[in-house]
């Protein structure tokens, strides 16, 4: 019998990098902007010289949108073999994806499934799927996902315009064949899976960046209070590393930015309303992943979520280990919980993951698999 698993004593990557970013990640905790300048020319007109301490180092406003666009675009092109249309194929409005965490998620999930088959290392390759759930106009998960492992990706979303912009990011990347991009537009919110995953069909894992809200409002005011972080910081602009013209999409979007934050807040935080908030926020929407994935564990080897908040993520543990003590007849059994704290301070979040699946059945669904 295989003792029911709520540790993550077993995910040797954790201990090793709690507070710092994954060993995988090609992002170490510092930017190189001569690289990613040199990688994506539009990002040098965001930089800026700023006074930290006793040194003057080159960074960008992290308040400014359109610099924290310029930054994860570069950043995509440079590490991840992006095309550099990336940020201009996004909505004006749309969530501005930080890089590093993002990839972070991929890495550690990599470990995951490491730990689910007899390799020595992260499994690689076409026969590994996964799904997103919620994939936003930038696709971002995916993109990582396929980049440096070459997994193949479902992608879904409900929202329209986000919806084209991730499958023409998909297109100009030529990565039609990796990434599907799916609309759960049909279903509203009353399914995640539901019209995403077909009769059957397999994924060895699921990943999902919740929306963090219950309303705008809440959005709204959470925002306020980073851009006033940002200020509170004191960041002492001296000049810009290097001028370059602006093309005329960037300047429709500067304009358009104003319009937007002299109504809301900096749209570095910012994004479409099912990227960021929903009824009950994040709580709500992972307990609907919980709750169906009771129905679809024969199809997927390990669920998981990002959450933002620790006390959010106690309870979704205890709604887990409910979900094991109440299941119904013929309903597999929850056999594994594992949480992986990533990132430091304030700013750490905890991923949540859950199988169906005792440790012998996972080894022997990679075999099968081929991973």
């Amino acid at each position: 019998h295989d003792s029911f698993s709520t540790t993550t004593s077993t995910l040797p990557p954790q201990k090793k990098s709690r507070g710092k970013p994954h060993p995988r990640n090609s992002f170490q905790g510092s930017y190189d902007m001569d690289r990613l300048i040199s990688a994506y020319p539009s990002l040098g007109p965001h930089v800026i010289r700023a006074r930290l301490g006793a040194e003057c180092r080159p960074t960008i406003n992290f308040s400014d949108s359109m610099a924290v666009k310029a930054l994860n675009t570069a950043l995509l092109v440079a590490d991840y073999n992006i095309h550099p249309t990336y940020g201009d194929i996004m909505p004006c409005t749309a969530l501005v994806p930080p890089v590093p965490g993002r990839a972070d998620y991929v890495h550690y999930m990599a470990d995951v499934l490491q730990q689910s088959s007899a390799g020595n290392v992260a499994p690689r390759g076409e026969k590994i799927v996964g799904l997103d759930i919620g994939t936003g106009a930038s696709c971002i998960y995916p993109l990582i996902a396929t980049s440096v492992y070459g997994w193949n990706m479902i992608a879904s979303e409900i929202n329209t315009a986000s919806i084209e912009s991730a499958r023409e990011i998909v297109k100009v990347n030529a990565l039609t064949e990796k990434i599907d991009v799916r609309s759960n537009s049909h279903s509203g919110e009353s399914s995640i899976f539901d019209g995403i995953l077909q009769p059957g069909e397999k994924i060895d894992f699921c990943i999902c960046n919740p929306p963090f809200y219950s309303s705008k409002e809440a959005f709204q005011a959470e925002n306020a209070r980073k851009v006033r972080g940002l200020a509170k910081g004191g960041l002492n602009k001296i000049r810009p590393i290097e001028e370059v013209t602006k093309t005329a999409k960037q300047q429709q979007h500067e304009q358009i930015m104003k319009k937007e934050n002299s109504r809301t807040t900096s749209n570095n935080f910012g994004g479409t309303d099912s990227e960021l908030w929903c009824q009950g926020g994040e709580v709500a929407f992972v307990s609907k992943i919980i709750s169906e994935s009771k129905q679809y564990a024969h199809q997927c080897l390990w669920f998981s979520s990002l959450v933002s908040r620790h006390a959010n993520s106690k309870k979704m543990e205890k709604l887990l280990l409910d979900m094991k003590k109440g299941r119904k007849e013929k309903q597999r059994v929850l056999r594994a919980i594992k949480r992986i704290r990533m990132g430091a301070g304030h700013k750490s979040s905890t991923i949540l993951l859950w199988s169906f699946w005792n440790k012998s059945e996972r080894m022997e669904w990679s075999r099968i698999r081929g991973w």
